[in-house]
């Protein structure tokens, strides 16, 4: 009995002795010197990028390391159309999309210049004829009346491009004869008067220089001497209007025929 009483006692000791040493606590100060992960966890989620690509392409519409960094690029639906290259000052540019913020390096082209429009130096008859007491030149007459609308029309186009107003502004005296005047008119010592007919009414000499043959618009041209070269009827685009001035200008109606020149003419210019 007394045997059997210490073997118990021994093998209770032994139990005690085990779970003290497995309750034994573990320092806090070696938990919190624990070596992190290699890779630290991430705990801000990334912000989605605003690049957008086109369903199915390859990645050359749009490029993949921007949308991969988050950064703003153009979308390929809105590659503009060649028509759209044009700016607002007239330049134009290829067709190469550019990020904002980013130097547009793209080929300039000079956009296409508008010719300049150039006034004829407009005088009056009287002033024409002064002049050409000490400065001969021919004279240029553009016979008009103030309903013509085609007389308008020339105003508009044919004499303001350089080339007729250049032309005529060096080699004549370019003169405006309204064919409805009331005021008489003194050319070559005789005194040309307004002639009324019905409601209306004609000027003298624009019925001598136009031969009585009144159509509007009509152009005479007057050598150095005053004298009547010929008029011109019908409105004359700028093209057609060079070559008649350039013919008279030069002198080239006294040898050669009209059909001649204006061939000639126009294969040179």
């Amino acid at each position: 009995m007394a045997m059997r009483t210490l073997i118990s006692i021994y093998i209770f000791s032994l139990l005690a002795a085990t779970g003290s040493l497995a309750q034994t606590p573990v320092d806090k100060s070696v938990r919190s010197t624990a070596a992190p992960s290699a890779t630290p966890r991430n705990t801000t989620a990334a912000p989605k990028s605003t690049a957008t690509q086109r369903s199915g392409s390859s990645g050359t519409a749009v490029d993949r390391s921007a949308a991969n960094s988050g950064t703003s690029t153009q979308k390929a639906s809105l590659r503009p159309s060649e028509t759209s290259l044009r700016n607002s000052r007239g330049t134009y540019y290829d067709n190469q999309q550019t990020a904002r913020g980013v130097t547009n390096s793209a080929r300039r082209v000079p956009a296409i210049q508008l010719v300049d429009k150039v006034k004829v130096n407009w005088i009056s008859l009287d002033e024409a004829l002064e002049r050409s007491k000490t400065d001969k030149r021919k004279i240029f007459v553009d016979v008009y009346t103030d309903w013509c609308g085609w007389c308008k029309h020339m105003d508009s186009t044919t004499f303001v491009n350089p080339a007729v107003a250049n032309y005529l502004n060096e080699h004549f005296y370019a003169v405006k004869l309204d064919a409805e005047q009331s005021q008489d008119i003194v050319f070559k010592e005789k005194t040309y008067h307004f002639k009324k007919t019905g409601s209306r009414g004609y000027h003298e000499l624009a019925a001598l220089w136009l031969n009585n043959r009144l159509s509007f618009p009509t152009v005479v041209f007057l050598d150095e001497s005053l004298n009547l070269i010929q008029p011109v009827p019908g409105y004359q685009d700028a093209v057609k209007m060079e070559a008649i001035i350039n013919y008279f200008g030069s002198d080239s109606h006294r040898k050669t025929p009209w059909e001649t020149y204006e061939k000639s003419f126009s294969a040179e210019h």
